[in-house]
């Protein structure tokens, strides 16, 4: 199941200063500005980049951030770049970058073919790049093979953990029906059991929180978990990346906290549903773990 509203791509700078140079245009043609400028070795072909991503729309609302983290977007770039159709604004203004640049692009709404209709009604959006890594093809390689087997070990642990989890949801979830469940209810009728209590203060918006979870209908029916995938899901909270459910259920917990959330179809995905998955005003059970809060 994905949760972010928008598949597009986008950058984080989180502080604007002077810009250093003026206005440039990728080969492309999308103009670009290089706000500020970074230091050492200059991306070249081969490379991977790993960069923050922000998009910002043309009222200055961020539409989807990408930050720091595990699902930092990676570019490698090409011997040749891509034309026409196939290229790649993105792509095209991280050549040459360096660590810590900061990127902001420009790209006119009528330049994408089929644009959501949330953005046909604006003239441009603007993608905003933080560059944070740079990686010749080796490191890059060796460091994918270590993540790799740190993500075969977490799957397995993972695994291991389905049985018992899958046994608490149903165990639960006939509680909640027989009404033997304490909840507690916030005022938008979004419900909410603690199994264990983590430490420290409960995540706040803005946050990047990283949260296994696993996805019930009210009938018992799964229809999506991160446990058999062994990864988390990150995201900042409280910037409609996820389900309102989710944004606000998961500010009611601290770090390494295991719970339930109970979602009312409108903080869920209401008439519309998800389909194949979750049908049209569908009240949702989440079984949730806050593993991190950065």
């Amino acid at each position: 199941m994905r949760f972010l509203s928008f598949l597009f791509v986008a950058i984080t700078i989180l502080t604007m200063t002077q810009c250093k140079s003026g206005p440039k245009k990728t080969p492309s043609g999308y103009e670009y500005v290089v706000v500020k400028k970074g230091s050492g070795a200059a991306a070249k072909t081969s490379d991977y980049v790993s960069f923050a991503i922000r998009i910002v729309g043309e009222d200055g609302k961020v539409l989807q951030e990408i930050l720091d983290g595990p699902n930092m977007p990676v570019m490698q770039i090409p011997e040749v770049m891509p034309t026409g159709k196939e290229a790649n604004p993105v792509m095209e203004s991280l050549v040459g970058s360096m660590v810590g640049d900061s990127i902001v692009l420009t790209m006119p709404i009528d330049s994408m073919p089929q644009a959501p209709i949330d953005l046909q009604n604006m003239k441009f959006i603007k993608y905003e790049i933080s560059v944070k890594k740079i990686q010749n093809k080796a490191d890059f390689d060796k460091a994918q093979e270590a993540k790799n087997k740190e993500q075969e070990a977490a799957m397995k642990a993972s695994m291991e953990k389905m049985p018992a989890i899958e046994e608490l949801v149903k165990t639960t979830l006939a509680d909640y029906k027989a009404g033997k469940l304490e909840t507690q209810k916030t005022a938008s009728g979004l419900k909410y059991y603690i199994v264990t209590q983590g430490s420290g203060p409960n995540a706040a918006a803005g946050q990047n929180v990283s949260v296994q979870y696993y996805g019930n209908l009210m009938d018992g029916k799964m229809f999506d978990n991160s446990f058999s995938r062994g990864q988390a899901i990150t995201f900042p909270l409280g910037k409609g990346q996820v389900i309102p459910g989710w944004d606000e259920g998961i500010s009611l917990l601290n770090k390494g906290a295991k719970g339930f959330l109970f979602i009312p179809s409108a903080l869920g995905y209401g008439a519309q549903g998800q389909p194949g998955a979750i049908p049209a005003n569908s009240d949702l059970m989440f079984y949730v773990e806050l593993e991190d809060i950065k």
